[in-house]
């Protein structure tokens, strides 16, 4: 329930509002300007420095081989092998100026001697096409070279197999040069795992007249034992 002001009460209330109403307003005041020491203090304020830039870190610089600037590097020709099986090897025979690659297998001598035993694949460039071709030499008397014609294809299944060394070529695996890469690529099998065995590269071009062989130029040997 609300309760209505008493009349004393009204009256009090109507005094101060007369009071108010007579009274002479108040002059405006004006703001109070800062101290000197105010505005000394504000502007002694610092701002936070600029992080400065880290050092970069020290780049080494390119460290030179004995080949840069070579532009013979590298040698050729070029032979490479590597592993592809517990009796297989992949070679690679490179030389982009030769016309001629051939690739020996041979049974090494005894005591340092002559080769008992040597295979050869020679992929000679023809008029038409390569011409690719095998001979086996026993004891020093080499046999007459048969052509390969499925090699020359890119036969995609067989086997050529030497009769002197132990060791045939996967007629698939065999990549003949092309575009101007002069690379010879074949992969070789042993089919006897007791014979140490040794792999050489070598090529010719074409020194003066088309189609005329040069002297051949051989790798080192690369042995593949037992």
């Amino acid at each position: 329930m609300f309760l209505r002001p008493t009349p004393v009460v009204i009256v009090a209330i109507l005094a101060v509002g007369l009071v108010g109403c007579s009274s002479t307003p108040a002059a405006p005041v004006a703001p109070a300007s800062p101290s000197p020491s105010a505005v000394a203090e504000r502007s002694a304020v610092t701002l936070p420095a600029s992080p400065k830039p880290s050092p970069a870190t020290p780049t080494a610089a390119p460290t030179a081989t004995p080949d840069s600037g070579n532009v013979n590097a590298p040698v050729t020709p070029a032979l490479s092998v590597e592993t592809v099986g517990a009796v297989a090897i992949r070679v690679t025979l490179a030389d982009p100026a030769a016309k001629a690659w051939r690739v020996t297998v041979a049974v090494p001598g005894s005591a340092g001697g002559p080769a008992s035993a040597t295979w050869a694949l020679t992929l000679e460039t023809g008029d038409v096409a390569p011409v690719v071709t095998t001979t086996d030499a026993q004891n020093g008397v080499a046999g007459e070279p048969k052509e390969q014609p499925g090699l020359e294809a890119g036969a995609g299944t067989g086997r050529v197999c030497s009769v002197a060394v132990p060791v045939c070529v996967r007629a698939a695996s065999v990549v003949l040069p092309r575009d101007g890469n002069g690379t010879l690529v074949l992969e070789l099998g042993r089919t006897d795992t007791t014979t140490n065995l040794s792999v050489t590269g070598a090529t010719a071009g074409w020194p003066t007249d088309p189609f005329v062989l040069g002297p051949w130029t051989s790798t080192e040997a690369f042995p593949w034992g037992a």
